[in-house]
């Protein structure tokens, strides 16, 4: 069996929170909810979701570093459900390659800053 990878782009692993709209092909709001990015690479995206992603077309929104709204649309490839009940779903990118490039790219650099950045403990102490 050849296990080789054929695809153009190498996917690099992250795991980011996001916002997704479902579209559909006039780019109407069908739902809104919440997933996590579990791999991007310069053409695509893979998000992982509690529910199964039902339209063809999505928008992608996200934060930046700088806490700005990053966006991105795609095409819904697949989506299947893992071994632990989450759905995986893949995401052909389709705006111009540069923009493409700009979103995937903040979306690493934000999570290996998050990865990095020491937690913060906020809970009150607990008197003696």
């Amino acid at each position: 069996m050849d296990n080789q990878e054929k695809r153009k782009y190498p996917r690099v692993p992250v795991y980011t929170p996001l916002s997704y709209i479902c579209e559909d092909s006039e780019g109407n709001s069908l739902e809104q909810n919440m997933g996590a990015v579990r791999d991007v690479s310069q053409t695509g995206i893979q998000i992982e979701t509690f529910q199964m992603i039902q339209s063809k077309y999505i928008f992608l929104m996200s934060v930046d570093l700088e806490n700005k709204a990053i966006e991105a649309r795609g095409e819904v490839v697949y989506c299947r459900k893992n071994e632990s009940g989450k759905y995986m779903t893949g995401i052909k990118l389709q705006g111009s390659a540069k923009d493409n490039i700009k979103f995937v790219s903040k979306i690493v650099k934000f999570y290996h800053y998050q990865k990095d950045t020491p937690r913060v403990n906020i809970s009150p102490a607990i008197p003696n």
